[in-house]
């Protein structure tokens, strides 16, 4: 049986009703690709997706193209998310595109910069949000194969990899091919709900290697100093 992370999330000795929505638990090996829009939920997932695996006790990684560290903290602290206590005993590393990018730096480079920040894949968990914000200047069909393989070698050694991509931002062949190759896929749309009003939803459109059953579509809605409500049942996380 393969090794997997538990994304469970327990508050005030509950757990929070999110995991099982989404399979509890991702094997090992596994690339995460969460496509949408610009707004449609998708760095609020991922940091619904951190939170959970740094009280799971793993270690993370997680590059922004959105956040500073400072920004990012106040953004978790705003979902009532305390990352601050794993940044400083090194459980997480935060990376924004101006701390290990250098803005000064053109775009063109930087698939060739991923390659090379090692430190980024030595947690077990990595985060890239957004990767079609990242490389939409500098990746191509010629180097689409070596980013590829280049993910599925540290896939080999277990890590499990979740990017984040706007369809607008980059090619569609490459974002068909990231489509394809991920083990999980998640696409986040909004939309309006009949007395409910403007609704994120969650579309889990495969998942390969699940061990538990997981839910298809999933509505959910931000609370401050809550965190997401998932909207069939308003359970909090």
């Amino acid at each position: 049986m393969s090794k997997t992370k538990s994304i469970e999330l327990i508050r005030d000795g509950m757990t929070d009703g999110f995991a099982e929505k989404f399979g509890r638990e991702i094997p090992e090996g596994t690339t995460v690709f969460m496509e949408g829009a610009e707004g449609a939920g998708k760095s609020i997932l991922c940091q619904r997706f951190c939170y959970s695996f740094l009280e799971n006790e793993y270690t993370c990684s997680y590059l922004s193209t959105q956040f500073t560290v400072k920004s990012f903290i106040r953004q978790m602290s705003s979902l009532s998310y305390n990352v601050r206590k794993y940044l400083l005993k090194g459980q997480l590393f935060f990376l924004s595109t101006e701390s290990i990018l250098g803005e000064s730096l053109p775009k063109e480079t930087f698939v060739d910069k991923l390659f090379t920040c090692k430190k980024l894949f030595e947690s077990e968990v990595i985060f890239i949000d957004s990767i079609s914000t990242l490389l939409n200047e500098s990746l191509n069909y010629g180097n689409l194969g070596d980013l590829i393989d280049f993910f599925t070698r540290w896939m080999g050694v277990g890590k499990i990899i979740v990017l984040t991509a706007n369809p607008k931002e980059w090619d569609q062949k490459i974002h068909q091919k990231f489509m394809l190759t991920s083990e999980m896929h998640f696409e986040l749309a909004l939309a309006n709900i009949p007395g409910v009003g403007v609704s994120h939803q969650i579309y889990l459109h495969k998942f390969t290697g699940a061990q538990y059953r997981y839910q298809h579509a999933t509505g959910f809605f931000v609370k401050p100093k809550i965190g997401i409500c998932i909207e069939s049942t308003h359970v909090a996380f």
